[in-house]
């Protein structure tokens, strides 16, 4: 039998080399083809459930509502056509919506409680009963229509409809959100597309609806805003104070917050970002810092929600919708709200 001179210290090397190169493009191509898909679905499912937390808070246009702990819901600012009862209402609720001059809570049994100015029918005294999931709230000047997600996805809808931004017969879909402007409304869909329905004018709500990869949406009063799956925010409609810039807004957001003329987004770290009208010092160009999980925008005042359960104002405080001294923000943050 032939000698096999033994192998070389340099071919020896090389082997390992080759190998270890071969490992290294085999664990890159698992991080590529399943790791990284799994990773980024991952981040995309805590955007989408940290976005759809946004509605534990709420800004009318003079008022503000958040979600206690215990259910309940607390209100402060405007009370003049009982939107904003300073002793709060009682119940078992999972989400609040605050409108122009009313304000609607989802029960847990998915029920709907309404309180307030019900002059276009947008509030009955008696609530919605149903199998609702989501609500959004009108915030415009003379605005008035209320909206609901059913658990199967379509839209109910009651209040005025002037514009058909709410046809009583409801709107059929696979709908998982729901956000109300001015005479306008827009339908987050489970494939991430958002259906606009009512008054366009301003381009804020296109009958053909919008196509995207989005987690979330929110309706100012005539301008939109929708979240994208990868964390960057698109705008449409009115765009006069800068709050709808037409290319969009970069960022790690997982919340968005649209205002009369401002609009706000939570970043991933928890600080606010803010763009838009800031006559009152609702939307300052260089943010709110903090540790927030959740923002509104109401007419020219902001509201965000901390981790720890309390709550942040800025901007009017003419109603006391937004009140920055500490022993009022000592009695809001005396419970704790939800945080979910």
């Amino acid at each position: 039998m032939k000698n096999v001179p033994p192998a070389s210290a340099s071919h020896n090397h090389h082997l390992l080399l080759s190998l270890k190169d071969k490992a290294i493009a085999i664990w890159l191509d698992w991080l590529v083809t399943v790791h990284r898909p799994r990773r980024l679905a991952a981040v995309q499912e805590r955007r989408i459930r940290r976005a759809r937390a946004n509605a534990v808070i709420s800004a009318g246009h003079s008022h503000s509502l958040a979600l206690r702990a215990d259910g309940s819901v607390a209100c402060w600012g405007d009370n003049d056509n009982g939107e904003a009862p300073p002793a709060g209402v009682e119940g078992d609720f999972v989400a609040v919506a605050a409108g122009r001059d009313y304000s609607l809570a989802l029960r847990a049994d998915g029920s709907v409680a309404c309180w307030g100015d019900n002059d276009n029918g947008e509030a009955p005294p008696a609530g919605v009963e149903g199998d609702f999931v989501a609500v959004a709230a009108g915030s415009g000047p003379g605005s008035g229509h209320s909206l609901a997600v059913r658990a199967d996805g379509s839209v109910a809808c009651w209040g005025r409809n002037n514009h058909g931004q709410a046809p009583p017969a409801g709107v059929e879909g696979d709908f998982v959100a729901v956000a109300a402007g001015l005479d306008y409304s827009l339908a987050l869909r489970a494939d991430g597309s958002v259906a606009c329905w009512g008054d366009n004018d301003n381009d804020q709500a296109p009958p053909a609806g919008v196509e995207g990869d989005f987690v979330a949406v929110a309706a100012g009063t005539q301008h939109s805003l929708a979240l994208r799956a990868d964390g960057s925010v698109a705008c449409w409609g009115d765009n006069h104070f800068g709050e709808a810039p037409p290319a969009g807004v970069e960022g790690d957001f997982v919340a968005v917050a649209a205002g009369s003329g401002h609009s706000l987004a939570v970043r991933a770290d928890g600080s606010v970002a803010c763009w838009g009208w800031n006559n009152a010092g609702q939307a300052p160009p260089a943010g709110v810092e903090g540790d927030f999980v959740a923002v509104a925008a109401g007419n020219r005042h902001s509201l965000a929600l901390r981790a720890d359960g309390s709550v942040a104002c800025w901007g009017n405080n003419t109603f006391g919708q937004a009140p920055t001294d500490a022993s009022r923000l000592g009695e809001l943050n005396g419970t704790r709200f939800m945080t979910l």
